[in-house]
């Protein structure tokens, strides 16, 4: 394990954490880059927030128990916060770390866009995925760690795309080495995570919105077809169904519900239950 010092966003990080400097632990390998940070966090005696970062991972998580394939050249990063929040917000935690990198790639010109829920989208292909984890005490959010993965020189499964093969048309000074992914990503869940403190979901909700990747496509579900509207504060996919005189919302929980990544021979997005 080696450490090294991230410098924060000052006003943002200090207002939040009253600091404007991060530790950050590297490891060559990990099971878990979320395990290991639980780990330094209990037995270590190391307070949030910090970073951990491995080059690899043989156990990455992914959602739903789903392993995360974590080879030599991606990002595989977990950052540690201290929080105060009712358990109903928890979805929150997922919309503002999403809207909040894929809002700093579009602002370096990589038209980086979201899946719901949690996925990263690049040309319509998986660019990285996000995970928290957190330890709930009497219905208050008290801790949690945000792991992110993100492929950059890695060899991405057949429905993903990594940096590399995307700026390889035309390289970005901005994101040219996994260090400076690393530390967009964490620049991104902290900014995040004060615009949500000071502005509030809606805020939120509107820049995750702007950012889905399928925002006005029509979806099938049940052989019924709808136009997505976007997601509500708790997550929820909102999909207008209309029929002869009637148009009616409905909400699907992401805990129940999930949408494929392309159209089907039919030019739609298919929603399933889980």
């Amino acid at each position: 394990m080696n450490k090294i010092v991230f410098n924060l966003p000052e006003t943002f990080a200090y207002n939040l954490f009253k600091l404007n400097q991060i530790d950050c632990y590297l490891y060559d390998t990990l099971t878990s880059t979320n395990d290991q940070a639980w780990l330094l966090e209990k037995q270590n005696n190391i307070p949030f927030p910090f970073v951990v970062i491995a080059r690899q991972q043989t156990a990455g998580k992914g959602q739903r128990g789903h392993i995360w394939r974590s080879h030599l050249g991606g990002l595989y990063l977990s950052l540690g916060l201290e929080l105060n929040l009712p358990v109903n917000c928890l979805h929150h935690l997922t919309l503002f770390s999403a809207s909040a990198i894929a809002s700093e790639f579009n602002n370096i010109k990589i038209p980086v866009a979201i899946k719901w829920l949690n996925d990263l989208i690049l040309e319509g292909r998986k660019l990285g995925g996000i995970l928290w984890e957190t330890k709930i005490e009497k219905s208050i959010i008290k801790k949690a760690v945000i792991g992110i993965g993100i492929n950059y020189q890695n060899n991405s499964p057949a429905n993903g795309i990594s940096l590399n093969d995307y700026l390889c048309v035309g390289q970005n000074p901005d994101i040219d080495s996994i260090e400076k992914i690393g530390f967009l990503a964490i620049k991104a869940i902290i900014n995040g995570y004060y615009f949500y403190k000071n502005y509030g979901i809606d805020f939120v909700v509107k820049t995750y919105n702007s950012l889905l990747y399928n925002h006005k496509e029509t979806a099938l579900i049940n052989q019924q077809k709808g136009e997505i509207l976007g997601v509500n504060k708790n997550a929820n996919l909102l999909i207008k169904i209309s029929s002869q005189n009637a148009k009616t919302i409905i909400k699907f929980p992401p805990e129940k519900y999930s949408i494929s990544y392309n159209k089907n021979s039919q030019g739609y997005f298919v929603l399933e239950e889980k």
